[in-house]
């Protein structure tokens, strides 16, 4: 499609649809509960606990898919109103909290809804905007994402303060969201591929597919073992990887804010530099021995992560033979990320295992070994193949 032959929204309907994005961050409200529900279940095993935090995760990875085929059925305002609603379930534990089976429970209906609006979040951006606006729009939604995690995390900490139950209070915040979609989102309607035959499924996206789930097996270690190795060397305290991350959130808004105008510079580029400097940032933690030194890495991490994400979003996008089969290949493309995140420790600790790995820092090993290469080898398939024609 060429630039700017969508119309032109207005703020309102702007506004709205990078709300929409806000509902993918409404779980990270309950992390902070997880301890306090233990002590008030304490016959319930760590394991069953844990299916709190985890379930959405389980979750993400089935119900991404459906939500691709329900844009087949349904207009994408429609599915992003039935998202919005089962993410809302997840507040029932707030009233009726005193069963841990029916809090489990609560939180496979809130799976649900979590899974059907990650890949929607992109879906209605891509479905609404072309050209430079909707990259504009993707790097906002990044942005937002970021912020979001770190102000939900923040206010279900405050909310478990006073109470367990009061955490799922937050879900309060879905009302106005849901107010917002129904009034000023445009319903666009089901989007009909011309031909019987026309599918999601191309050779780019099969591609991106297998990037994508690569890269979150990968990626994710760094989250998940930045405080085993902080506290674990004696490099600096729990707090200090806190705050370490907390330099990740932040450089994660900036890309999202600053997406367009890197986009414009690297041109067909983009996705490869900036998992590029996700490679550099785990060959820099890899190597730090300091505080500010993981800063630095958390840092260039952060802008890695924000552009990479809305670049390869975009592509899975784009990689259709119709637009009508984007929010379709949107969803598979999300769908291999959550798999990838959800197998991360169990894939490296397997590579671990047949490498002979042992250091605290033997997942960073593989992951900037991997993408550094990795991204070489996609660097150099394209400038070889750059006079080629694209794919439709």
């Amino acid at each position: 499609m060429s630039e700017q032959t969508k119309p032109k929204w207005g703020v309102m309907v702007q506004v709205t649809s990078l709300m929409v994005a806000l509902l993918m961050y409404t779980t990270s409200m309950t992390t902070p509960a997880l301890a306090a529900i233990a002590a008030a279940f304490p016959d319930a095993s760590g394991e069953t606990i844990k299916l709190i935090s985890s379930i959405p995760s389980l979750m993400l990875c089935i119900f991404s898919l459906v939500s691709g085929w329900m844009t087949t059925k349904f207009s994408i305002k429609k599915c992003i109103i039935i998202a919005a609603c089962l993410i809302f379930a997840g507040i029932l534990p707030a009233f009726f909290g005193t069963n841990l089976t029916f809090v489990i429970a609560t939180r496979v209906v809130f799976g649900a809804g979590y899974g059907l609006i990650f890949p929607l979040a992109s879906a209605v951006i891509t479905d609404l905007y072309d050209g430079a606006k909707k990259d504009t729009m993707m790097g906002w939604k990044s942005a937002i994402g970021a912020a979001a995690g770190v102000v939900f995390q923040t206010m279900g900490g405050m909310l478990v303060a006073y109470n367990w139950q009061y955490a799922f209070l937050g879900f309060l915040l879905v009302i106005p969201i849901l107010v917002f979609v129904i009034i000023f989102l445009p319903d666009t309607g089901v989007q009909a591929a011309k031909g019987k035959k026309e599918g999601a499924l191309t050779s780019r996206l099969a591609i991106l597919v297998v990037v994508g789930f690569c890269l979150n097996v990968v990626q994710f270690s760094y989250m998940q073992d930045m405080t085993f190795v902080i506290t674990g060397e004696e490099i600096g305290t729990a707090l200090d990887a806190a705050n370490i991350l907390s330099m990740f959130t932040a450089f994660s808004f900036i890309a999202g804010l600053v997406y367009v105008v890197f986009a414009k510079v690297m041109k067909k580029y983009t996705p490869a530099i900036a998992i590029l400097f996700v490679g550099i940032a785990f060959f820099i933690a890899l190597n730090a021995h300091s505080v500010p030194m993981f800063f630095v890495a958390s840092a260039i991490f952060g802008l890695g992560f924000g552009f990479t994400n809305p670049s390869l979003t975009l592509l899975a996008a784009g990689s259709v033979t119709h637009p009508s089969k984007s929010p379709v290949a949107i969803s598979i493309y999300v769908c291999a990320t959550g798999v990838g995140q959800f197998l991360c420790a169990y894939i490296l600790k397997f590579i671990k295992g047949t490498l002979g790995l042992t250091a605290n820092r033997a997942d960073w090993q593989i992951a900037s070994v991997s993408i550094i290469v990795g991204v070489i080898i996609g660097l150099v398939c394209l400038t070889l193949f750059a006079g080629k024609k694209k794919e439709v």
